[in-house]
């Protein structure tokens, strides 16, 4: 009886405009006593369903519709689950904390609560399936590590079926004196001028800390993928294993916000400790937004990337928000550089002389092949430590290739928030899409070079076959 009050009066408070109250009841009517049998065959009519709910909404019902209730109720409660009643329009932001205006969008901030969450408390099986389609089917953005911590909150039995979350790292900085720091317009094409950043006041203490202008970035990285490590549990049995706090985490997109070039520092080997051995080779997909074109920012990439499993997507993007004292703006970017990692290993002869894919006609002709350098970037974390981890699941449903035993195929999105994808060609040596060369006919041209590379949106620049060469030519 709650069920159906609540739900009625949910219907009526979402009338569109020129409804009357009446005219929506009916469609509550029709479309949950009806819609919600998936088009069954019954001996009731939409008079007698009617009939159904006055008596239910009276509290009388007759022993004959009570077989018709006990029938069809899970059906009526997982329509209304279903119904967008605890699926948002957008990601949901942070866990069991209030929202921080300096985090959000504008366009976030104003959306509001989405979700019916009284309706969880309407009956049993109302917060059975609709806590289950609560935490499956929605998205999840963490704009601080103690939401993610606090996630932990959450039974297991929730958070083993959440397969892709997003971070969203806002950098923040400190100043113990009164100066103006601005981000420069280069930071994203869109900008027009620079922009003052948001800068924390810090207490100027007469201590020995080290004082002046400061700033929490890559520290903050490392403090979020800490919070993915397994949480502690009191009543875990000491001789399992625990598991992590997303144990089926397949994606990772991670949002860097003002990580500007000319105000981060360099870092230690904490984020390198933490991805390539705390969580390494956990992730089959890895998208990154805003990491700064410098030596502490390609140092982040390649560490990064220990996150991946081998033949793992690795995806790079121009910067997605920017952090001003209006709060956090939108940029635009639709282009995505992507290579796919440590794919060459498929090459490699394995250790009882026999190899899953046969190796090109060049490279067995050399038997003392360093096989290592032919990674894609030179800089990718390497995993030569024992055991040896399961690769990257492959991809199904991919167009043939005239060299399956050099390629891979990955499906790439065509834009940083577009759902759809297509599919890219990737060469296993380099890691880097192939675009095959045309002649001068607009036919592509099979003579040229099978592993040419396309020209990368994010810098605009040939990507050769190994990163490391293109070093090691600029420093001679």
């Amino acid at each position: 009886k709650g069920v159906f009050a609540k739900a009625e009066n949910l219907c009526v408070s979402l009338m569109r405009p020129g409804q009357t109250p009446e005219e929506r009841r009916r469609e509550f009517i029709e479309s949950f006593f009806w819609c919600f049998t998936g088009g069954a065959k019954t001996d009731f009519t939409k008079e007698d369903l009617a009939d159904l709910h006055d008596k239910i909404m009276a509290g009388h019902v007759p022993e004959e519709d009570r077989k018709f209730w006990n029938k069809y109720s899970l059906k009526l409660v997982r329509f209304l689950a279903d119904a967008r009643l605890f699926v948002t329009r957008g990601a949901v932001i942070g866990y069991a904390e209030r929202l921080r205006p300096d985090t959000v969008t504008a366009e976030e901030k104003a959306r509001g609560n989405q979700i019916a969450i009284h309706f969880l408390a309407t009956c049993r099986a109302m917060h059975t399936e609709g806590t289950r389609i609560l935490w499956g089917h929605n998205s999840f953005t963490f704009t601080s590590p103690e939401a993610l911590r606090h996630f932990a909150e959450l039974d297991l039995n929730h958070r083993k079926g959440i397969k892709g979350v997003t971070f969203r790292i806002i950098a923040q900085f400190y100043d113990d004196k009164k100066r103006r720091h601005r981000l420069h317009h280069t930071y994203h094409q869109s900008l027009r001028k620079d922009h003052q950043l948001p800068v924390n006041m810090r207490v100027n203490e007469q201590t020995y800390a080290r004082g002046g202008f400061r700033c929490y970035s890559w520290s903050q990285i490392v403090d979020f993928l800490a919070a993915l490590r397994p949480p502690f549990d009191p009543k875990h049995d000491r001789k399992q294993i625990r598991p992590r706090l997303l144990p089926a985490l397949e994606s990772l997109h991670i949002d860097l916000v003002n990580f500007t070039a000319d105000k981060l520092p360099t870092f230690g080997n904490d984020m390198h400790n933490m991805a390539s051995h705390e969580l390494g080779c956990s992730l089959n997909e890895l998208y990154v937004t805003g990491l700064p074109i410098d030596d502490p920012g390609v140092k982040a990439s390649a560490e990064l990337t220990g996150l991946l499993r081998d033949e793992g997507l690795y995806m790079t993007g121009v910067p997605a928000y920017v952090q001003t004292k209006r709060g956090v703006l939108p940029l635009s970017g639709h282009p995505i550089c992507a290579r796919v990692i440590r794919a060459y290993k498929s090459l490699r002869v394995g250790s009882l002389g026999a190899s899953t894919v046969p190796i090109d006609d060049e490279l067995s002709d050399s038997e003392d092949t360093d096989f290592d350098a032919l990674d894609g970037s030179g800089l990718d974390a390497h995993h030569s430590h024992i055991p040896t981890m399961p690769a990257a699941p492959a991809q199904e449903g991919h167009p043939t290739s005239h060299r399956e035993d050099k390629v891979i195929w990955k499906r790439v999105p065509i834009s940083r928030n577009s759902g759809e994808r297509r599919w890219v060609e990737f060469c296993r040596s380099s890691g880097y899409p192939i675009e095959p060369p045309a002649d001068k006919n607009g036919n592509d041209d099979d003579e040229e070079d099978e592993d040419s590379i396309s020209i990368c949106p994010c810098c605009g620049e040939p990507h050769p076959g190994t990163f490391l060469d293109q070093l090691l030519d600029e420093a001679d």
